[in-house]
C-alpha cells in the first residue's frame, strides 16, 4: 500500500514538473513573440522618425530586404531611400496593426499591416509624393535571436492596392468587366454603382475584361477619385469613385 501510495506521489510530482516546464516554455514562447513585435514597431518607428542609427541597430550586419525589387542589402539602399526623403521634407506617418509573430528557437517571423500618410509643407516634398500619399503595406520579416535580442535579417514589403469596392467576375474574357458583388458601404457602392454593373471604363481607360481591370489597380492610391463608367444594360453610367484602403 505505502509503495502504491509512494508510486503515486511520485508520478503526481513528475506530472507536476512537466506542467510546470510546459507552461514556462509557453510563457517563454510568448515573450519571444512580444520582443520580436517590438523590434518589428521600433523599426517601423525608426523609420518614420528618419532614425538612420537606431534602424541599423535593429538589423543583422548582412540584413536583407525585398521591396519592388529582387533581395538586396537593407543598407545602403534603405538609407539612401529615406534620406532622399527627409532631405526632400516629407513627414511619415504610419499606423501599424495586426501584427503576427511565431517563433521557432532561435528564429521569428513577424508580418504587420502599415497604414502610412506622407505629406510636406514645400514644393519639393509635395511633388515627391503627389502633394499627399495614403498607402496600406503588407510587410514580413525573419528574425533571428542575437546575444542583443532579437534582430531582423530579411524583410518583404509589399503594397496593397486602393480598394474599389466590387468583387470581379474573372472569367469574362472580353466585353467589360462584370461587377458580381457591390456592397453598399464599399466605394463603389456608395457612388451608386450595383451588383451586375459591367465596368467598360476605368479612369478614362478601356476595360474589355479582368486583366484590363488588374492592370490599373496600383495606378491609383487611397483616397483617390476615379471617372468609372459601366454599362447597366443598355444604360451607360459613370460616376465618380473615391477609393479607399483595402479591408
Amino acid at each position: 500500500m505505502r509503495r502504491r501510495a509512494g508510486v503515486l506521489f511520485a508520478t503526481t510530482v513528475l506530472i507536476s514538473i512537466v506542467l510546470a516546464a510546459c507552461s514556462t516554455c509557453m510563457a517563454s514562447e510568448e515573450d519571444d513573440k512580444k520582443a520580436a513585435i517590438n523590434v518589428v514597431l521600433a523599426h517601423e518607428l525608426a523609420c518614420q522618425t528618419y532614425d538612420f542609427n537606431k534602424l541599423d541597430s535593429l538589423h543583422t550586419a548582412d540584413s536583407r530586404g525585398v521591396e519592388g525589387s529582387y533581395p538586396q542589402p537593407f543598407e545602403p539602399g534603405a538609407r539612401q531611400s529615406y534620406q532622399a526623403d527627409k532631405d526632400a521634407g516629407v513627414r511619415i506617418d504610419y499606423h501599424p496593426q495586426d501584427a503576427v509573430a511565431e517563433v521557432r528557437g532561435n528564429v521569428a517571423w513577424v508580418t504587420i499591416t502599415l497604414h502610412s500618410i506622407w505629406t510636406a509643407d514645400n514644393p519639393v516634398g509635395r511633388a515627391m509624393i503627389g502633394g499627399e500619399w495614403h498607402a496600406t503595406f503588407v510587410e514580413s520579416f525573419v528574425l533571428v535571436k542575437t546575444q542583443e535580442g532579437w534582430k531582423i535579417a530579411f524583410g518583404h514589403t509589399s503594397q496593397l492596392p486602393a480598394d474599389f469596392g466590387a468583387e470581379p467576375d474573372y472569367r469574362a474574357a472580353h466585353g467589360g468587366m462584370k461587377l458580381v458583388k457591390v456592397p453598399e458601404d464599399g466605394p463603389a457602392g456608395k457612388a451608386g454603382f450595383k451588383s451586375g454593373d459591367v465596368l467598360i471604363e476605368y479612369g478614362g481607360r478601356k476595360i474589355d475584361n479582368y486583366i484590363d481591370y488588374a492592370r490599373l489597380t496600383h495606378v491609383y492610391s487611397e483616397g483617390e477619385k476615379v471617372m468609372v463608367t459601366v454599362m447597366r444594360g443598355p444604360e451607360k453610367i459613370t460616376k465618380e469613385v473615391t477609393l479607399e484602403q483595402m479591408r
